[in-house]
């Protein structure tokens, strides 16, 4: 606990914290085991609200996605992943083809290095 706690706690004698036995205690005469427990009470109810907000928001959010209109950012993006299709065959493994994007692939680079061309691996 900060200092500025500490003399928060001090000046506010005359609050207490409801304890499950419904009696009120003044945070000055407990105990620091009491302290302590109360502490871990708090930190634990407050992860278990963090929780639920969190969740809320979650579908709020969702609700609110689910009534918005897709605009075109939105069918860009859909349409980002497409597939192109192979330019360049692989003659010894029909199923190793390549774009013409990107690295080369190995295959490619290893014949291209033993003197082939390019334009003998094109798709017809």
């Amino acid at each position: 606990m900060t200092y500025l706690a500490l003399l928060f706690i001090e000046e506010r004698t005359d609050f207490g914290l409801m304890r499950g036995d419904a009696q009120m205690k003044n945070i000055r005469s407990m105990s620091f085991e009491e302290l302590v427990r109360t502490r871990a009470e708090i930190e634990a109810a407050i992860e278990l609200h963090a929780a639920q907000e969190r969740r809320d928001l979650i579908a709020a959010l969702k609700q609110v996605d689910s009534q918005r209109k897709p605009n075109g950012k939105d069918v860009a993006h859909a349409l980002k992943g497409r597939k192109l299709p192979a330019l360049y065959r692989n003659p010894g493994d029909r199923s190793q083809t390549w774009a013409g994007r990107g690295n080369k692939p190995r295959w490619l680079s290893a014949a291209l290095k033993q003197g082939k061309k390019l334009e003998s691996f094109a798709i017809k």
